[in-house]
């Protein structure tokens, strides 16, 4: 049997939000036969991604339930008011960053990002002589965003009122922007809305003929 090849990347899904303006619980909700949180794991470890760590929050015990015996590691934030960032910091602070060429942060409300499209970003990356790579959809930039380890330090010691965002948002010469075809890279779930167009797009891709072909927006 042909041993798998695994990119040599460490995932980290960010799963410790609260989900409050949809009432909470957001990532336990169905998507077709399974749930956000699931497909969104199950996405990276298609890729396959050498290292998964999921952060967890207040739905921790849930997310824990729905994810065991997958080959993931768990982190946890302990305050459910703090920014992105601070989950991020959590994550990175599980991972050795000499374990793996680069990282990649991916939302865990992002379940429809294609597995082929984050080897894509991972190999682009690391062919090219950029820190960072982002993907973008017509014109739109999306997630997940994937950085070269030397920035491990720069990451988990950054502090913005904005997050990371200066960071993949600042400098053009440092960023590699990677075309995509595949609207799971900007399809988030923050409101009901969101997830109609999620469930309409993950129904799309399972039978393309009977909802035709134009993009799901």
């Amino acid at each position: 049997m042909k041993e798998k090849r695994f990119f040599p990347v460490a995932a980290i899904v960010l799963a410790a939000g609260q989900g409050s303006r949809m009432g909470g619980g957001k990532l336990l909700l169905p998507l077709g036969d399974t749930t956000v949180i699931e497909s969104t794991v199950q996405s990276l470890l298609s890729v396959p991604v050498s290292d998964l760590t999921v952060v967890v929050g207040v739905y921790g015990a849930a997310i824990q339930y729905l994810l065991r015996g997958l080959p993931v590691k768990f982190a946890f934030n302990p305050d459910p008011s703090s920014d992105m960032a601070e989950s991020i910091r959590c994550g990175l602070r599980s991972i050795n960053p000499a374990d793996a060429e680069a990282f990649l942060i991916l939302p865990a409300d992002m379940p429809l990002v294609l597995p082929e499209t984050i080897g894509k970003l991972v190999a682009s990356l690391l062919k090219s002589d950029k820190p960072i790579a982002v993907p973008v959809f017509r014109n739109r930039r999306g997630h997940p965003v994937v950085f070269r380890t030397n920035l491990y330090e720069r990451v988990l010691t950054f502090r913005s009122p904005q997050g990371i965002r200066p960071l993949v948002h600042g400098d053009p010469s440092q960023i590699l922007i990677v075309e995509v075809d595949d609207e799971g890279v900007i399809s988030d779930l923050d409101s009901w809305d969101d997830y109609r167009r999620l469930l309409n797009l993950w129904a799309k891709r399972r039978n393309p003929a009977q909802l035709g072909g134009d993009e799901v927006g």
